[in-house]
């Protein structure tokens, strides 16, 4: 199976959720009578899936990735973080930097694959101050600010048998539809039709025939735009609305055309209710509508893949404020246990972001220790056309050195 679309965008959620969340390590006290600065550096990992929808415009896909599929487009990547700490106050620093690139499983219904190339950069700058201290544990609150800068280019192929399919499915929507009003129609007149006169016939015809034509241009033309909108609503594809009335507008012979084969299906079925030997005109008209209904299928298929913007890019940065806490308990001199969560955007970056994460950690001496656990961070972000609601999880592994 490809990698799907979006999954280089993992990286976005990658950062967010080690900004502001850094590792924690077993506490040394500084000696009373010396409260001087302490140093923390930590490299770190994050094993990491996806699971939610970004993109840009049309290009809105449902992610739902594992860490493997994101490793494969992942061409380069660093992060650290950087703890300064003196007595109860500590200054927290993360930075972190991605380039990918690759191809993935596009967010249909109306694209067959996109290539993607997403660079971004994240800095953030956290303090915290310790509210709990004890021998064998700690408590620590934190704020600060995120940036986040991110550049992404989309290079989207139609799919054009699944846009063709799109077509076969609105035609015959709105030919069903137009069918039954113009049945509406002809049932209205036909006892009349059959009483009435010579001349009478050709006047009750007429109308019958202008008014199932008027109704079914008007009927014909919204169909297609309500239906063409439905296919990507469910996506979230806000723009599905405008492709719709581009591809509307330019199908205007062939809606004329099923309009009028129509008109004269209905004409041919009244005139056949009064004279069984005319049935076979009803059959000719009825081939007729059916080809009508093909041509305008095929056309909107056509229109459809010609319409579809095939490059999209975007260049956004936003700045998330975030408040958490940490806590620290350790279970002997070498093993602890480690927790920590944040919650930040409240609509000033991103709508909402916040992060859970719990780990167990070995302190190898009193300069070097190590925690593996588990994190979680959920991220939504919207900034015009471009999307990113995505939740984040994985192992996260870190590597502490202190001095």
């Amino acid at each position: 199976m490809k990698p799907n679309l979006y999954l280089p965008i993992t990286v976005i959620g990658l950062a967010t959720a080690q900004a502001g969340t850094p590792a924690v390590e077993s506490i040394v006290p500084p000696p009373a009578d010396d409260p001087g600065w302490t140093f923390r550096v930590e490299p770190y990992g994050w094993l990491t899936g996806l699971n939610g929808q970004t993109g840009i415009g049309p290009f809105i896909a449902d992610i739902d990735q594992s860490f493997s599929d994101i490793f494969q487009n992942l061409d380069m990547a660093a992060a650290l973080q950087v703890e300064a700490r003196k007595g109860r106050l500590g200054i927290l620093a993360d930075g972190f930097y991605a380039d990918l690139g690759g191809s993935g499983n596009a967010p249909g219904p109306f694209y067959d694959e996109v290539e993607v190339d997403i660079k971004q950069f994240m800095g953030e700058l956290a303090v915290a101050w310790r509210v709990y201290e004890s021998p064998r544990a700690f408590i620590d609150l934190y704020a600060g600010a995120r940036y986040n800068d991110l550049s992404t280019g989309l290079t989207g192929t139609p799919d054009v048998a699944g846009n063709q399919r799109i077509g076969e499915t609105v035609a015959d929507r709105v030919a069903s539809a137009v069918e039954e009003q113009a049945d509406s129609a002809v049932a209205e007149r036909e006892a009349e039709f059959q009483s009435a006169s010579a001349a009478a016939r050709d006047t009750i015809e007429n109308e019958v025939r202008s008014t199932v034509l008027s109704d079914a241009r008007d009927r014909v033309k919204r169909d297609i735009v309500r239906n063409l909108s439905r296919f990507g609503r469910d996506r979230r594809l806000d723009s599905v609305d405008r492709l719709a009335r581009v591809v509307t507008a330019e199908v205007k012979a062939e809606r004329l055309a099923v309009a009028r084969a129509h008109s004269q299906l209905a004409a041919a079925r009244l005139r056949a209710s009064a004279d069984a030997s005319l049935q076979p005109e009803v059959s000719k008209a009825q081939a007729n509508v059916r080809q009508s209904e093909a041509d305008l299928a095929k056309a909107i298929g056509n229109r459809i893949s010609a319409a579809l913007p095939t490059e999209g890019s975007a260049d956004v940065n936003w700045i998330d404020p975030f408040i958490g806490v940490r806590a620290q308990y350790d279970l002997t001199d070498k093993w602890y246990l480690a927790g920590k969560s944040d919650i930040g955007g409240f609509g000033v970056g991103s709508d909402l972001a916040w992060t859970v994460q719990a780990t167990v950690g070995y302190q190898f001496s009193e300069a070097v220790s190590t925690e593996i656990g588990y994190r979680y961070m959920d991220t939504d972000y919207t900034d015009g056309a471009f999307v990113y609601d995505m939740a984040s999880h994985g192992l996260y592994l870190g590597l502490n050195f202190r001095f």
